[in-house]
């Protein structure tokens, strides 16, 4: 197993640094108009600046259409779809924020509208569309398959049941279940980690303010470690090393788990329900984690939201 990041790796070639070299209103300015982590009103209003300070308008287009596929959010990109079929039929490379041809941005079009027809159930629509996007822009293939194999997989999970009574112990040696530590509360987020993994420990300290924030609207988060050899002790290093004051659990030497949940990649973060459903399954930088999680209580809020 190895560790993987999240779909941004695959649009990790749209850099800004075209944008930054052609506009020169103000690097700053720029930064904010490609800001991965920007909310949508902060990016309208980054936009709107770029506007003023007349950055061209492709570039103003490529960093919205990137923030959706950043985003991976379907409806910013549907709302933003004629803006891309302009840009498409007046693309200038020498313009360009980091996108390298009309082609892409065809493709990205066709990509937009197989994720239309999936929202309408129409699996013949999102097929044909994704087909062409493969197509079009070969070199993006990453980001649509990811896509297409996180639609699969959710589709797969939505009919799976963990089984809470499987026991498990702590890094400290203590017998547990995922029922245990579910009583009373409204789900158990599972981070499975292991020493190995640079990612893994890289997010640690995102991993402890889930924790502290997601207490507080009864959501247990505990680790659960992967490590082969003396997995026990291991964790119980990192758990002491890294202050950790939740639950660290070590899954089974047969990774009924994994096995389970198709996890060939880590981190990976799991969302379990009280009745063992699983409601997310996937990276931990994911936005479709912070999804599942308002629909558990929606005044839950993802950090910088």
């Amino acid at each position: 197993m190895k560790c993987t990041a999240f779909f941004l790796t695959a649009i990790a070639s749209l850099q800004i640094s075209g944008a930054q070299e052609a506009a020169k209103p103000s690097q700053e300015m720029m930064q904010r108009l490609f800001n991965p982590s920007a909310t949508s009103e902060e990016l309208l209003a980054a936009t709107k600046e770029a506007s003023n300070a007349r950055v061209p308008r492709q570039q103003i287009i490529e960093a919205k259409l990137i923030w959706g596929l950043r985003k991976q959010d379907a409806d910013w990109l549907m709302k933003i779809l004629p803006e891309m079929k302009v840009l498409a039929e007046n693309f200038d490379p020498t313009q360009s924020a980091g996108i390298k041809s009309a082609d892409d941005i065809r493709a990205f079009i066709e990509y937009t509208q197989g994720l239309a027809a999936k929202a309408k159930n129409d699996e013949a629509g999102y097929k044909k569309h994704m087909q062409e996007a493969f197509w079009l822009s070969p070199s993006q293939a990453p980001v649509f398959a990811q896509t297409i194999e996180t639609g699969r997989r959710e589709s797969k999970m939505a009919t799976m049941k963990l089984d809470l009574q499987l026991a498990l112990v702590t890094s400290a040696g203590e017998a547990t279940t995922l029922a245990d530590q579910l009583a009373g509360k409204k789900a158990i987020l599972l981070d499975f980690w292991a020493s190995w993994c640079g990612p893994c420990m890289q997010l640690m300290p995102e991993l402890k303010k889930k924790a502290e924030l997601l207490t507080k609207y009864g959501i247990v988060v505990a680790g659960m470690n992967k490590d082969d050899d003396k997995a026990e002790a291991v964790a119980e290093k990192v758990r002491s090393e890294q202050d950790i004051n939740f639950p660290w659990l070590i899954e089974p030497i047969e990774r009924p788990f994994t096995q389970l949940l198709e996890i060939n990649s880590i981190p990976c973060m799991v969302l379990v329900g009280p009745d063992g459903r699983v409601l997310f399954n996937g990276h931990p930088q994911d936005p479709a984690l912070w999804t599942a999680l308002q629909k558990l209580d929606p005044e839950i809020k993802a950090p910088g939201a």
